[in-house]
């Protein structure tokens, strides 16, 4: 609105150019990491701060929670949400009971330890679920998540294409990254940024009634919405 519209009478204002949409106008979109905390983990947590105190999900093992717990405090103190990934990153698929709940158990426990907090997300490493691993999940009182776009930042591709991939997410999407990888910390200021340009903003996992889609014949039962 112009300075001239604020002064002017109720048949001006009628006449008002509408205001601009906001910056969450197209909706929202989960930026993930899994695999961690690593030793990049600071760094990250940086660079999500610089971008405009962005807020994104970090899915971490309870082997490297145990090797890194101050940077398990850290995502925290940021503000991010934590998820659990497996205790020692197997294919949980393969393991079988009771084997594959204590992988889950076991994590929640030093994650709980560690912030006060129980999980309430949970993802398979390397998307490898069934029925009996997302029945455990349920029971550990978590959500399944997958994603909706994968970023193959783990394939040792650049940055660009870590960005590009990652911009292909579709609003109410989940992206995946990964800890650990100094080209996916130089996309994550270019992520937010191609986000915004879209009119998305980085959002929370939340459970939804809508099955999404991850990947053919595969879906699960979570989406991003308002942080």
């Amino acid at each position: 609105m112009t300075v001239a519209g604020l002064f002017a009478g109720p048949a001006a204002a009628a006449h008002a150019d509408p205001e601009p949409a906001g910056p969450c106008a197209a909706g929202y979109a989960a930026i993930t990491f899994d695999d961690g905390p690593s030793t990049l983990t600071p760094a990250y947590v940086r660079a999500l701060n610089d971008a405009g105190w962005v807020k994104a999900t970090f899915f971490l093992t309870g082997a490297h929670a145990l090797d890194h717990p101050q940077y398990v405090t850290q995502i925290a103190a940021g503000g991010h949400w934590i998820g659990n990934h497996s205790f020692s990153h197997p294919f949980l698929d393969e393991l079988g009971e009771p084997d594959a709940f204590n992988e889950l158990l076991g994590t929640n426990q030093i994650l709980q330890s560690a912030t006060g907090h129980a999980p309430s997300l949970f993802r398979p490493p390397y998307g490898r679920t069934n029925p009996g691993i997302r029945q455990d999940a349920t029971t550990l009182g978590m959500t399944e998540v997958l994603w909706t776009v994968d970023t193959y930042d783990y394939n040792g591709i650049s940055t660009d294409d870590i960005v590009a991939n990652a911009l292909t997410v579709r609003p109410g999407g989940i992206i995946l990254l990964h800890e650990g990888y100094t080209t996916t910390l130089a996309a994550i200021p270019r992520i937010v940024e191609g986000l915004a340009e879209r009119g998305l903003c980085a959002g929370r996992i939340v459970p939804s009634t809508t099955p999404t889609e991850a990947w053919p014949g595969t879906t699960f039962f979570a989406t991003a919405a308002h942080w």
